[in-house]
């Protein structure tokens, strides 16, 4: 079964070479027989997620990294304690860091009402360092017959919009209905039996008992730590792309080997280009992207920084044929160390509304562009906003008014000197580091101790955890 539109001739041989080696890369069988709904940013996704958990008959499986009990999280508890209270088995899982934040009396409220709450890899001191790995998912499955992944967390930050340029906080999910929602319900399986007893076997729906819902054909991607499968996707992707390879990422720092495979697609001549954000909620992260624009700008690849409070989606298309939606940040802890889900649509009618969504994005983005001289290349701006986005911003100030302000330029204005300076977030970069050794330097010439007991406290943990995991017991099923 083909998606609407696309006959088995459109089909041309180097695309199914391609997703052959998707699948052998990504451990993740193509399910045909899906229906796929795009959902754009917290509100829709949100609506959509509560009408299915309003329509739930067998199970909820919601697994998510952030859960606040904010606005949004509260319209998401007393929906999961009214279906509880229906008899329905209701399951949430959220990750210790993410939700570090939010208050015990949340989780003791929703279990009250007979929500399961479990916690995912709570912090031990007998695997101290167990706390890099965390479970960065954004998964709801529904009865068998609904899932859902993005990047979309359930806080009020995913329903915000700027004060100042009035774009909202960007993110992107896929709902879907078909074969394909067995392999969402496998991966909170087997997250939900690592966190405590298994499952019940009635809520683990065989590929076999979901019956075709539409046209679309889809694999998921299951990211668990050191599998690296989404980076091994994603390889394959940038080698294969002929024509067009665009992405949408939060905290881009992709890695040499990333790095370089999208350098050498954009010398061969393909159109590569980075939307990520103007304003990072974590600015350490921009800074250090930002030092790496150069080498990317310089190859061809074209980079865009969207005006909104934050660009938070992790998307990908390829020639408007296989597309990604999912958790996974183009970094180390996405894809190294982080458990991640991720959906990958291989068709053109699905590629054809990723891309015109992309497109929309870059009318309220701003281009990064290498301008002045070589000795002192300076971040110019250009793009264009509709007039009826934009907005005076004489006066402001902030975060959020600098994010507006880059956006709702003019389309041929510049930032110039004014803007930021590619050599001056590589002098930060820079200074931070080398300003770092040379301090440790100084202090551990002045006060060895300083040095010599954090590195036999990290040596102890080290060793401490190893014989930990060395001799525990083994556990009688791994969920992993």
């Amino acid at each position: 079964m083909r998606p609407s539109g696309e006959t088995t001739a459109d089909i041309s041989t180097a695309d199914r070479s391609w997703g052959r080696a998707l699948t052998r890369v990504s451990d993740a069988p193509l399910r045909e027989g899906n229906r796929l709904e795009l959902l754009k940013n917290g509100p829709e996704t949100y609506d959509e997620w509560l009408e299915e958990i309003g329509r739930a008959e067998r199970w909820v499986h919601l697994e998510n990294y952030i859960f606040k009990a904010d606005g949004v999280g509260r319209r998401f508890a007393e929906a999961l304690k009214a279906k509880a209270g229906e008899g329905v088995p209701v399951r949430v899982l959220y990750d210790w860091w993410g939700s570090m934040t939010t208050p015990g009396s949340l989780w003791r409220e929703l279990g009250d009402a007979g929500v399961e709450v479990r916690v995912f890899n709570p912090f031990s001191l007998r695997a101290p360092l167990d706390a890099v790995l965390r479970d960065h998912r954004k998964l709801i499955a529904v009865d068998g017959e609904y899932g859902s992944a993005g990047g979309v967390c359930i806080a009020d930050e995913w329903v915000e919009r700027s004060p100042d340029s009035g774009l909202p906080y960007r993110d992107t999910a896929v709902g879907l209905r078909g074969p394909a929602v067995a392999d969402l319900e496998r991966a909170f399986g087997a997250a939900w039996d690592r966190s405590g007893s298994p499952l019940p076997a009635e809520e683990c729906p065989r590929i076999e008992d979901i019956a075709p819902a539409g046209d679309e054909a889809a694999r998921v991607v299951i990211q668990e730590p050191a599998r690296m499968r989404i980076a091994r996707m994603l390889q394959i992707l940038t080698a294969g792309a002929r024509e067009r390879l665009w992405i949408a990422d939060a905290y881009f720092m992709a890695g040499p080997s990333l790095n370089q495979a999208l350098m050498s697609a954009a010398r061969d001549g393909v159109d590569v280009r980075l939307l990520l954000p103007a304003t990072n909620d974590l600015p350490m992260v921009s800074v250090v992207s930002r030092a790496g624009y150069r080498e990317l700008l310089e190859s061809g690849v074209k980079i865009f920084e969207y005006g909104g409070l934050m660009m938070h989606a992790k998307t990908t298309v390829a020639d408007g044929w296989s597309s990604r939606v999912g958790s996974t940040n183009m970094n180390v802890t996405g894809l190294l160390t982080d458990w991640e889900i991720d959906v990958v649509v291989e068709g053109r009618p699905f590629g054809a509304r990723m891309e015109k969504m992309f497109e929309d994005d870059l009318a309220d983005s701003r281009e990064v562009l290498l301008g002045g001289t070589a000795r002192r290349p300076r971040v110019e701006p250009q793009g264009r906003i509709p007039p009826a986005r934009r907005r005076s911003l004489l006066g402001s100030s902030g975060s959020g008014a600098r994010a507006g302000a880059l956006a709702a330029r003019a389309g041929g204005a510049t930032l110039g000197r004014t803007g930021e300076d590619l050599r001056g977030f590589e002098r930060t970069l820079g200074g931070v580091v080398n300003g770092g050794l040379f301090a440790a330097a100084v202090l551990g010439a002045r006060f060895p101790r300083l040095l010599a007991w954090p590195l036999a406290a990290a040596g102890g943990l080290v060793g401490a955890s190893g014989l930990a995991r060395v001799l525990r017991p083994p556990k009688g099923r791994d969920g992993g």
